[in-house]
C-alpha cells in the first residue's frame, strides 16, 4: 500500500519550500518537526503559524525526524508560480 500527500503553495523563494515542506511533515503521521522558526512579519503564501523560515546567515533551519520504520521520499517541484511537496511512504502489512 502506498501512500502519499501533496501539499501545494503559490509565489516562490526558499522559505516558501521549507514552509511547504513543513506543512506536509506537520501532517504526515510519524514525522516530527524538531526545529522550526516563525517568520518575524507575516508571509502571503501561507496562512498565520503554517511558515518555516530558514536563513543560512542567520543558522536558522527547518528540521524534523522520520520516527516510522519505513523509509520516505520527498519529492519537491518547483514550478512558475507554485511549489508541490509529496511526502510518499510505504506501508507493509
Amino acid at each position: 500500500m502506498q501512500t502519499e500527500k501533496e501539499y501545494k503553495d503559490l509565489e516562490d523563494g526558499n522559505c516558501q519550500v521549507s514552509s511547504t515542506l513543513y506543512n506536509a511533515v506537520a501532517n504526515t503521521p510519524g514525522l516530527t518537526v524538531i526545529e522550526r522558526h516563525n517568520h518575524s512579519n507575516d508571509v502571503h503564501y501561507v496562512p498565520l503559524g503554517q511558515d518555516a523560515a530558514i536563513s543560512y546567515a542567520s543558522n536558522i533551519d527547518f528540521k524534523f525526524r522520520n520516527d516510522t520504520d519505513d523509509s520516505i521520499t520527498i519529492l519537491a517541484e518547483c514550478s512558475q508560480d507554485q511549489v508541490t511537496v509529496k511526502i510518499k511512504g510505504y506501508v507493509y502489512e
